[in-house]
C-alpha cells in the first residue's frame, strides 16, 4: 500500500483499491492477449523496445503497492501509452498478412482451415483488445494523477 493507505482518514485504501483493481484488470488483458508467443512472432520487427515489454510485464504483475512504487506503475503505464500506439502504427495496417490469412500474400497464407479459422477470430478481436488496452492504461494514468499529482 501507499503511503496514503497508512492514513485511512484520507481515503487512502479506496486509493489503493481502485489502481490495484485497474492494474489487474491490465494483467489480464495483457497476459490473455498481448504477452503470448504468437504475438512476439507477429510484432518481429517492430519498433517495440525489450524495456519496454518488461516494464509493462512489470507493472501488471503488480498484486500490491507499497509507498514509493506509484512512480513505477506511472513508469509503466507511459510504456504501455507507446507500446498501444506503437503497435497501432505498425502492426495494424499489416496485422492480417503477419497472421497469414491475408489474399494480398497468398504465398504467405496458413493452409490449415483450424488455423485460419483461428487467425481470423484474432485478426477480428485485436483493434478491440487493443484499443481495451489503451483506454485502461489512461484510465490507470488518470487515476495515478489524480491521487499523485507529484508524478507529472
Amino acid at each position: 500500500m501507499s503511503e496514503a493507505a497508512l492514513h485511512p482518514a484520507t481515503g487512502g485504501y479506496i486509493i489503493d483499491e481502485e489502481i490495484l483493481r485497474l492494474l489487474a484488470e491490465l494483467r489480464e488483458l495483457f497476459e490473455n492477449h498481448f504477452d503470448r508467443t504468437w504475438f512476439s512472432l507477429i510484432i518481429d520487427g517492430i519498433p517495440v523496445d525489450l524495456r519496454t515489454m518488461r516494464e509493462i510485464r512489470e507493472v501488471v504483475s503488480l498484486t500490491t503497492l507499497y509507498p514509493g512504487e506509484e512512480w513505477m506503475v506511472y513508469q509503466g503505464v507511459t510504456e504501455l501509452e507507446t507500446f498501444c500506439a506503437t503497435v497501432k502504427r505498425f502492426l495494424l495496417p499489416v496485422l492480417k498478412e503477419r497472421l497469414g490469412i491475408s489474399w494480398l500474400a497468398p504465398e504467405n497464407r496458413v493452409r490449415d482451415a483450424r488455423q485460419y479459422l483461428v487467425r481470423k477470430f484474432v485478426a477480428f478481436t485485436f483493434p478491440y483488445n487493443l484499443e481495451r488496452l489503451r483506454r485502461l492504461a489512461l484510465k490507470l494514468k488518470s487515476a495515478l494523477l489524480l491521487h499523485y499529482p507529484f508524478l507529472q
